[in-house]
């Protein structure tokens, strides 16, 4: 009986034994291999065999350091999310796996032919395994997927034991051993001279003693340079540069950071904001513009970017984000403050069509908005839709009739309306009467802006009275284009009043411009009509009717020497004209006995 106990004994002994032995050598990091994308659908059944022999060496050279997951697991947790078992995963889908198995690191990649095969491998860690890495793997001699494998699995190998040295780094560091720990990073970087976890440990270490901030830097920038997607290194980096009060270095190492998380949705908004702060407007538009091709819908990315092309006064963004919201949200149409900023943004870049779709829906809800009808209008007005426009102008005069400003696009859309029909005129050359009609009917539709730009012409705004000057200018030159000069001189003298001369030195500025303008047509009008008047003025005998004819010839005189410059040629023969007419008026004094003049 003792002896059957001691036997017992032993083997309880030795089993406690053996299973204290198995805990020690039994692997705590997991390590899942995906095949890698690839250039060509043709070469995905490479990529799986190549990353299956890979995975089966690996798990014979590294088998007491690292759990690699086996193929059959791997195939059921694909099998659980409705994968086939040998599927080429893309990143967002691989961190998912990776989650899902529970695993320390991960590899993701790319399998391409140049001139063999060539694999380019990131090791993505995440959780703290120290296996983070990037590197290249090219086939020996032949190159097979098997060859392959085997180099990808011997580079692997190194890292996997490097890894470890890594990690006890962190562990010593932790326990402030920061000789040992330095000298752990550095037995990992002779035996995997491109691990970033040993430097990003040596960096940790330089911290812990209080080491600067460029000594830091160094260190982080070197596992950076191995790794330059390597998340931490970048975090760390940013930090150390926003110490140092380098903004912009900062937001470059954190725009790095994101390269390699590109789904970290709040790093990129934190990016984004801190190159508002910088007003790095568009910078931040193109980073967000990359996170909603990811995902479109979401809210936060969406506000923002409005919000900093706004600020930043990018118009074209700030349109098209209008416009989305509009879209996606229906009750934005009833949203009298969105419509107004919408259409304050369409009109600074001249966006018609937009404009457009903005104006209708905003007279839709507030069909009793003047400001609204007006935007309308102009949107007509812009795509050349004159009776729209001119209707929308008369809705918007008729709700608010103190609007001068109204009033005075109003007349503007119906002068730059106005078109004489030329061809028209051509074929009734012939036909007096009827072209006599033609050209009346083209007047009166230029003298039916005239009501409103005396509105214009009798407010308090000089800019104002300035701005409805220019448009009786433009409509009496249309009327002496189309031979109604008779009709023009009434617009042309009113131009004329309301640009006078208000000090002699007023010789330059806008305002001169218009009066030497309007003086050139006015006289070219003038001098049409003067053959009738003297006419007139003949056959009335009449010394006082002389002596205004007389004085009238003067002020055609003085406006076609003002107008001069406008075109010299013309004005140069045009006088030749008004001198016969004041030669004659000698002949008429003396006939007449006139005395007044």
């Amino acid at each position: 009986m003792r002896l059957l106990r001691l036997v017992a004994g032993l083997v309880l002994g030795g089993g406690s034994a053996a299973t204290a032995q198995l805990a020690i050598q039994q692997p705590t990091e997991k390590l899942l291999l995906l095949p890698l994308a690839v250039k060509t659908p043709a070469d995905s059944g490479v990529s799986i065999a190549t990353m299956d022999a890979a995975r089966a060496r690996l798990e014979q050279l590294a088998k007491y350091k690292v759990l690699v997951i086996p193929k059959a697991k791997l195939c059921d947790a694909l099998k659980a999310s409705d994968f086939a078992c040998d599927v080429l995963l893309d990143d967002a889908q691989a961190l998912l796996l990776a989650r899902f198995l529970n695993v320390n690191a991960y590899t993701i990649g790319t399998l391409e032919r140049s001139g063999g095969l060539v694999t380019h491998i990131r090791v993505r860690d995440i959780g703290s395994s120290g296996y983070a890495a990037l590197f290249t793997v090219s086939s020996g001699n032949p190159a097979t997927p098997a060859a392959l494998g085997e180099a990808i699995a011997q580079k692997m190998n190194a890292i996997v034991r490097a890894g470890e040295q890594a990690r006890e780094c962190n562990d010593l560091r932790q326990k402030s051993q920061f000789a040992k720990a330095l000298e752990a990073a550095r037995k990992a970087l002779a035996t995997e001279p491109n691990l970033p976890a040993a430097y990003l440990c040596v960096a940790t270490v330089y911290e812990a003693q209080r080491m600067p901030v460029d000594s830091q830097l160094v260190a982080y920038q070197r596992a950076a340079a191995l790794d330059s997607l390597n998340a931490t290194a970048w975090e760390n980096i940013a930090r150390l540069y926003q110490q140092k009060g380098d903004t912009l270095k900062a937001i470059g190492a954190f725009i790095h950071e994101l390269q390699g998380e590109p789904q970290n949705t709040q790093l990129r908004l934190g990016i984004a904001e801190l190159l508002r702060l910088q007003k790095q407007y568009q910078q931040a538009v193109n980073l967000l513009d990359e996170g909603l091709a990811r995902n479109a819908a979401d809210q936060k990315m969406a506000e923002l970017k409005q919000r900093i092309c706004l600020e930043g006064e990018l118009w074209r963004c700030v349109v098209d984000g209008f416009v989305q919201q509009l879209k996606s949200d229906s009750t934005r149409q009833a949203d009298s403050t969105f419509l107004k900023a919408a259409l304050g943004a369409a009109q600074q870049i001249s966006d018609t069509a937009n404009l457009l779709l903005f104006a209708h829906a905003a007279v839709r809800h507030f069909p009793k908005s003047a400001a609204f009808y007006k935007a309308l209008a102009q949107g007509f007005d812009m795509k050349g839709q004159r009776d729209s426009a001119l209707w929308a102008y008369k809705q918007s005069l008729a709700i608010d009739p103190s609007d001068v400003a109204n009033a005075l696009l109003l007349a503007k859309a119906i002068v730059d309306g106005a078109t004489y029909d030329t061809a028209q005129a051509t074929k009734l050359k012939s036909d007096t009467v009827a072209l006599k009609r033609l050209r009346s009917a083209f007047a009166d539709r230029l003298d039916s802006a005239r009501v409103y730009l005396e509105r214009a012409a009798t407010s308090p705004d000089t800019a104002t009275q300035v701005n409805a000057a220019a448009i009786m200018r433009s409509a009496g030159e249309k009327l002496i284009r189309a031979g109604a000069s008779d009709r023009a001189v009434p617009w042309l003298q009113r131009t004329l009043a309301l640009v006078a001369p208000r000090t002699p030195a007023d010789t330059a500025g806008l305002r001169h411009a218009i009066r030497a303008n309007a003086s050139f047509w006015y006289g070219l009008a003038a001098m049409s009509v003067l053959p009738a008047e003297y006419q007139a003025m003949t056959k009335a005998k009449n010394c006082t009717e002389a002596k205004a004819f007389n004085d009238h010839l003067a002020e055609v005189r003085a406006a076609l020497t003002l107008g001069r410059s406008v075109h010299p040629p013309t004005v140069d023969t045009t006088l030749l004209g008004l001198a016969k007419f004041e030669g004659a008026m000698a002949s008429v004094k003396k006939a007449f006995k006139c005395r007044n003049f």
